[in-house]
């Protein structure tokens, strides 16, 4: 069993995320340039585009929210995904649209009034962006963008903002994820050797369950993400860690997918192995308290609730030093 903990191989299954809604676009694309390859943005998710010889295309994709954006996108000749228009919003489930791909230009039915406001917020950054935003705080471009950047921003601008909202706007999941960070950000910063404060988070049951436990027993936190491969590959790890573990150490998995879906539904044959506690960070609050700077990321807590060790990443250094534990 413990050389089996050391294997660590990347054995990945087929992404797949059950949403609440599909969406299908239709539409055509003229003047493309042989050989390139073209991309519809929706959301977070990249979905390549099949253009035909006369430019025409169609594209299914799955959303979470009643307004949601897409654009388009290329790869650059370094592999860089470059985003070739604006975000466009809608809320429709049929989107046709019509694209010029020389200058960029676009024509589509039914855009959302508070289109031109997202594009002019989206060519500014810094302080000029953020004094667009306040002059529109109610906007969902204004939400959505305040949310992108708001780790640039100072944090008293950022509660400035979030106190101009409406109670409306403070129920969107943008408003959250900043009133999220504005909690976790304001806290003592986790340093080895200190204390973790306990916070809450969902399960799949929706219940909201402690973090940090009170049992006087050790926990390793491993922060995850669903279109991570070492974070899925991670699970095997965690699971010879319990099979070995014979109840001394608390085991917590903690994923930051933005979607309850895309926790729930992507990886399941990788995730039905999964017997310790699994949460899922809603709103972002554990990535930035924990400070997470890459995934996965494994938090080493000793029976008094301190941090003892941080384990970033995924290889035989991660696997031995977490082995350790339960020897």
């Amino acid at each position: 069993m413990k050389n089996l903990f050391l294997t660590l191989t990347l054995c990945l299954s087929i992404y797949q995320v059950q949403a609440q809604r599909t969406v299908k676009f239709i539409g055509q694309i003229k003047n493309t340039n042989p050989g390139e390859y073209i991309y519809l943005g929706l959301e977070d998710v990249l979905l390549p585009l099949k253009v035909m010889e006369d430019g025409t295309f169609e594209v299914e994709g799955n959303i979470e929210q009643k307004h949601s954006f897409f654009y388009f996108a290329k790869v650059s000749k370094r592999g860089k995904i470059e985003n070739q228009t604006p975000r466009i919003w809608f809320e429709a489930d049929l989107i046709k649209i019509t694209l010029d791909w020389s200058n960029k230009s676009y024509q589509t039915e039914r855009l959302m009034p508070f289109q031109s406001i997202s594009e002019n917020i989206e060519l500014l950054d810094g302080y000029e962006q953020f004094k667009l935003i306040l002059k529109n705080p109610n906007e969902i471009p204004s939400l959505y963008f305040a949310d992108l950047s708001k780790e640039k921003y100072k944090i008293s601008d950022l509660e400035e903002y979030f106190d101009t909202l409406s109670e409306k706007s403070k129920k969107s999941i943008y408003a959250k994820r900043i009133e999220s960070y504005l909690s976790a950000i304001k806290r003592p910063s986790l340093k080895k050797g200190k204390s973790v404060e306990n916070f809450q988070l969902p399960n799949e049951k929706n219940m909201y369950v402690d973090v940090i436990n009170s049992k006087n027993k050790p926990q390793v936190i491993a922060l995850l993400s669903s279109g991570c491969a070492y974070s899925i590959a991670s699970i095997n790890l965690l699971e010879q860690l319990s099979e070995l573990n014979k109840g001394k150490i608390e085991i917590v998995s903690i994923w930051d997918d933005k979607s309850k879906n895309t926790w729930l539904n992507s990886h399941q044959d990788e995730k039905s192995k999964i017997t310790w506690t699994n949460l899922w960070d809603e709103f972002g609050f554990a990535k930035t308290y924990l400070n997470r700077k890459m995934r996965p990321t494994f938090y080493v807590i000793n029976e008094n609730g301190e941090l003892t060790k941080i384990l970033k990443g995924y290889d035989k250094k991660t696997a031995n030093e977490l082995k350790r534990l339960v020897e």
